[in-house]
Parts: structure tokens; sequence; C-alpha cells
């Protein structure tokens, strides 16, 4: 499932975990991969390509099977990126509570880990904590998104290639404490850090976003159009949604109600057809797990 929070008639799309924090990790490749390693990789592969599916409870228990490889092993980062993507695919199956779980498991367990995996895990735990906005006090939750985000921000001190993503992030967590214009400060930020399309339309989303709850609607066109453009690019489904959403209700408050029709019956019919998708069992349109170590760029995801 992906998390829609409503704030100021905004929808604030978690999409799973966000951004480059949103594929899969995986433990990369190493010379001369014992059996065991090669044997939890493959599971991994397999796990990927359920989450590519839409299959996130399967997804889910094959990291968790790979995970439990690594941990037999003693080995802590390909530990820990596993059950980062398992935290991905169970909070995707709409089970959160459980991934909250599994990314504490990881949080108390950090020895080992290198800043890379630990900016994605604090990213990953601010992403769910903004998906629970729908469920809990938004204050709260906004305060321990943000919490989660300074924490990824001094892991991610030295320009890591996260450093947009988890900048979005903030972005989202300060328009839900009711800091438009900082979160708008905070989006071009994370868009002049961005490594790749993905960030980019992430952080022209959230600086949509924003500017919408500022009712500076004639910023939100041209950031969100090119987000569309880029998502459409992607294949990224329920992010297109986001866009239109947001140009059909920019166009509204700026009276053009054809375009406003048009942006409106476009998202209805791509909403649609997207949940056929996901009920047949289709390839999701968001991109797949991407099986490369947390520390490169993701050129994605989606992805667990």
């Amino acid at each position: 499932m992906r998390c829609c929070v409503r704030w100021l008639g905004v929808c604030i799309v978690a999409l799973g975990l966000v951004a480059g924090l949103g594929a899969c990790a995986s433990s990369g490749d190493t010379k001369a991969d014992s059996a065991a390693i090669k044997a939890a990789k493959s599971i991994e592969r397999r796990a990927a390509q359920s989450f590519a599916a839409n299959d996130y409870v399967s997804a889910a228990a094959g990291y968790e099977s790979a995970a439990l490889v690594y941990a037999s092993l003693a080995l802590p980062e390909p530990l820990a990126r596993a059950r980062l993507s398992q935290a991905r695919a169970l909070a995707d199956a709409g089970q959160a509570g459980k991934a909250q779980v599994v990314i504490n498991e990881v949080l108390q367990t950090v020895d080992g880990l290198g800043p890379d995996v630990l900016a994605t895990t604090h990213g990953r735990a601010a992403a769910l904590a903004l998906g629970g906005v729908v469920s809990e006090n938004a204050s709260a939750s906004a305060a321990r998104a943000q919490a989660h985000v300074q924490s990824a921000l001094l892991f991610c001190a030295n320009a890591c290639s996260q450093l947009s993503a988890i900048t979005v992030l903030r972005a989202r967590a300060e328009l839900v404490a009711n800091q438009a214009a900082a979160s708008a400060a905070s989006a071009s930020v994370a868009l002049a850090a961005a490594q790749n399309d993905n960030d980019r339309a992430n952080a022209l989303r959230a600086r949509a976003q924003a500017n919408a709850a500022l009712a500076q609607h004639a910023q939100v066109l041209p950031d969100a159009q090119q987000a569309l453009k880029i998502d459409q690019d992607l294949g990224a489904a329920s992010r297109v949604v986001a866009d239109l959403q947001l140009l059909q209700r920019a166009s509204a408050a700026m009276g053009d109600a054809p375009a406003a029709a048009r942006y409106g019956a476009l998202a209805q019919r791509a909403q649609a057809a997207a949940a056929l998708l996901a009920g047949s069992g289709a390839p999701a349109s968001d991109l797949p797990p991407n099986p490369q170590p947390v520390a490169q760029p993701v050129v994605q995801p989606k992805t667990p």
C-alpha cells in the first residue's frame, strides 16, 4: 500500500518509504562469495521479484530468510540491508507495526554499520512516522519524523547519495508540522542535491505540495508538470496520480476549470488502472527494487 497523508488539502505521498530510500537494499556483490552468501543473494533476488509483482508478503518473508543467513554469518551490513528491505515490504503490505519493529531492531544493533546504512535506516523510520500521521497525532508524528531526519542527515554529512531523498523527507515532515515555507525551502535544497530523475521528481513534488499549502498555485503548476513528466518516464504510477491531483487542485484554485477537469479525469483513470493492475498481480508500474548496496545511488525505485 502507498501511504497518502492528507494535510492542508494536500496529498503527501510517502510512496512506501520514499525516494532514494525506497529501493530494496541488497548485500552487493563480493569476490568469491560462499555458497551460503550466494544462496542469500538468490533469495533476495526472488524477494525483489515478488515485490515488483506486488506480492509484498512473500517479499518480506524472502528478505527475512536472507537476513537469517547473514545473521548466521555475523555480517552486520548485509543483515541490516536485508532487514530494511523486509521492513519496506511489510510497510507496503500494510503492516506498518511489524515494519516499525524491524526498523527498531536495526536501530538497536548499529555496531558495524556504515553511515549510509544508518542514514537509510533513519530515513525509513522517518517515512514510516509520516505514514502514521493518518492514525495518530500529526504533530507527534512530524516530531518523530524530524528527529529521524536529523539523525539521517548527520550520517549523510559528507554529501552521501541519499542527501536529496532525506531532505525531501524533511520537507514532508515540515509540511505536516504546518511549516509550509520551511518545507518549500527544504524541497529546493533537495532539488539542488538531486542526483537522478527519481530524486528530482520527488523534490519537485514536495515543493509543489508546500507551495499549494502556501496558496502559491502559480508556482505549483511548473513543478508538478515537471514531476509528472519524470514520473511518467520512470513508470511510477502512484506518483503520477499524486502529480495529477496537484495539477487539478492548482488549476481549480487559479480558475482554470477545463484544466482542472482534465487533470482530475486523468488522475481518476490512472488510479483505477493502477488498482486493477495491483489486483491482477501484474508487475508494479513503480520501478522494481534495485539490487544494489545501500551506499550506491538509487536510480529508481521502487522500491522494498
